[in-house]
């Protein structure tokens, strides 16, 4: 498996170990389809992390669940592909 590949897999499957916000994902030029697979991971881990916290267990700072981060992560890459009226 090339570098690259590796690199892509990586960044899909752990993006909070590639970038310092979900927003960053959107903005990542090497990721094009995927950026909604690695905002999906997060996605998921943000949950996990939450219905931990929920469940009492304590959450180191930098493992923050930043849903609300994700959430609006993918609605920017959802934005640029609706139609804009023409002036």
């Amino acid at each position: 498996m090339a570098q690259n590949d590796k690199l892509k897999i990586e960044k899909i499957e752990q993006p909070e170990n590639h970038y310092k916000s979900p927003a960053q994902v959107t903005k990542d030029e090497t990721l094009t389809k995927e950026k909604k697979s690695a905002l999906k991971t997060w996605e998921q881990d943000a949950r996990q992390l939450l219905v931990a916290s929920n469940e009492g267990m304590a959450m180191p700072e930098r493992l923050d669940h930043r849903l609300g981060e994700v959430n609006r992560a993918k609605e920017e890459l959802v934005a640029p592909q609706k139609h804009k009226p023409s002036d």
